[in-house]
């Protein structure tokens, strides 16, 4: 399946669209292009209308964590009732991508909460749990602030400490790759998270930095959204949804197996998660990169 799309400056786009797989049957079609874009983000704060974030939901907390050089360096939605993120989205670029620092380990509660310390969880280990980073600490290595704000306690999800390392990790291995050979022009948008509704196995007990207790829930499955844009103005988009526990197997071959049968198309992810990912893409891109997927185009897959 053919499942990238150029993005060129004329009226009408030739792309070629079937729903997944690894074949080469292709239909062709024709696509308007326009910058109508019906389900972006109507909020007043600008980072919110930025490629990588998602529809917003107003009964969470929307949060942003900028460096001191201006860059957004990620954001997220916290989900009070849940204690967890709703998701996490950032990018990459030739900025962001680079590789000056090393992992600052430097764990911290997140300043956004230093008002609500009801909210604000404490520094501490996950009882049975890894602290799971959802921006990887290994993804935001541009600066030290950068990687400092990845130990953020609102960006850990608890997560099984063979599945975050062995099978998750299949996942944002590739992600992360992807990101690292984005050059001048490229752009590689990344929206990560778990099931926090009923899709949920149990929760863990936290402290607050009031000292209060809460409950954090534990994801069923984790998910990755990725929309890549390159120089040449080619659009492709891949997601991943994959079962959280300990798979029992670090083959090769089953570790193949797994991050090939996670991965879906966007539009599914969307199905599965109730979340709205890249609205604000125009909707001639968005509609159509996100309809199908081909494994071929993503290196390591």
């Amino acid at each position: 399946m053919k499942a990238k799309y150029l993005l060129l400056p004329l009226a009408f786009l030739a792309v070629a669209m079937v729903s997944c797989g690894d074949d080469d049957d292709v239909r062709k079609t024709s696509i308007e292009k326009s910058d109508v874009n019906v389900n972006a983000n109507k909020s007043a704060d600008p980072s919110a209308r930025r490629w990588e974030i998602p529809a917003l939901n107003n009964g969470n907390d929307y949060i942003t964590h900028y460096t001191g050089d201006g860059e957004l360096n990620y954001a997220l939605e916290w989900n009070k009732s849940a204690n967890h993120s709703q998701w996490v989205a950032y990018r990459y670029d030739n900025y962001l991508n680079k590789q000056k620092v090393g992992r600052s380990d430097e764990w911290g509660a997140d300043p956004y909460y230093n008002s609500q310390p009801q909210y604000q969880i404490d520094i501490q280990t996950f009882k049975g749990y890894n602290r799971g980073h959802l921006v990887g600490s290994a993804e935001r290595l541009y600066s030290r602030e950068a990687n400092v704000q990845t130990f953020y306690m609102t960006n850990m999800s608890p997560m099984n400490g063979n599945f975050n390392s062995e099978y998750w990790g299949e996942i944002e291995d590739r992600v992360r790759d992807w990101g690292r050979s984005c050059s001048a022009g490229d752009t590689l948008y990344v929206v990560k998270g778990g099931t926090i509704d009923d899709r949920i196995n149990g929760s863990v007990s936290l402290r607050t930095t009031n000292g209060s207790r809460i409950d954090m829930v534990v994801p069923k499955y984790y998910y990755i959204a990725v929309l890549s844009l390159s120089a040449d103005g080619t659009a492709k988009a891949i997601g991943f949804w994959m079962e959280h526990k300990d798979y029992a197997n670090t083959s090769s071959s089953f570790l193949k197996e797994l991050r090939r049968g996670s991965a879906c198309s966007v539009d599914e992810l969307e199905e599965r998660t109730g979340i709205d990912f890249f609205c604000n893409v125009p909707d001639w891109i968005e509609n159509f990169v996100e309809k199908a997927y081909t494994l071929s185009d993503w290196n390591g897959m």
